[in-house]
């Protein structure tokens, strides 16, 4: 296999991660991106063995006992998830991924995904969620993109995501499935279309996140009664 793993909670594989979030997020090689969730978390770092063991995609996984203690997650500091965390679900969030720019393989990703969904089965995880950003916090086509999804693919009432930040941007109720659209869609992070693929649904909001100059949508994958594949 081309790509090796680590994972874990250790002080040196969350440093790793740190490091290389602040290079991908920051474009810096000075410093480091943390913050509190950090040692809560597992991180999984993917290297490339055949590019001298470099390291080119990491996230952050963080897995909870109830839905209750969603709460406290990244997720909650932007979204008002008060109504989802009463539903009866064993939750995981993913968050922080980032991927080396310089890799094109689309193997990568699937790689990630395979270890995910070794994390899902072991720990009987039937709920993932997390925010998933675009890059550029004030692109207009980031917007147009979230406009291309599919009714079917925003949150319905059973999942209700509220509104929390102040920075936020409103996704069209109105949304047309048109021949056009398709083009738009491709403006679509890897990692959200990734989602989708796999029955994914998105806030009707987005959150403007000028920290790391993203705009992100809150996102998950409602496991329960099938397979995660």
């Amino acid at each position: 296999m081309r790509y090796r793993i680590e994972f874990g909670r250790s002080d040196a594989n969350r440093l790793k991660a740190q490091k290389f979030r602040q290079k991908i997020f920051r474009d810096s090689e000075v410093g480091l991106d943390d913050d509190k969730f950090d040692v809560a978390s597992d991180h999984c770092l993917i290297f490339d063995k055949c590019n001298k063991d470099r390291l080119v995609l990491v996230f952050r996984s963080r897995t909870f006992s109830s839905m209750e203690d969603i709460l406290c997650s990244y997720s909650a500091q932007h979204y008002d998830l008060t109504k989802l965390s009463t539903l009866p679900f064993k939750p995981m969030e993913i968050g922080r991924l980032c991927i080396d720019q310089k890799v094109s393989d689309p193997f990568l990703l699937l790689s990630a995904f395979k270890y995910l969904r070794s994390l899902v089965s072991s720990r009987r995880i039937d709920f993932i969620f997390g925010c998933t950003s675009f890059t550029g916090a004030d692109n207009p086509r980031h917007l147009e993109s979230l406009n291309s999804l599919e009714k079917n693919q925003l949150a319905d009432s059973k999942f209700p995501i509220k509104k929390k930040s102040q920075s936020i941007l409103d996704i069209k109720k109105e949304i047309k499935n048109t021949v056009e659209n398709k083009t738009v869609k491709n403006g679509l992070p890897p990692l959200l279309k990734f989602y989708l693929s796999l029955g994914g649904k998105v806030s009707d909001h987005a959150v403007i996140d000028r920290d790391l100059d993203t705009l992100h949508v809150f996102t998950y994958i409602d496991l329960k009664g099938r397979k995660f594949n």
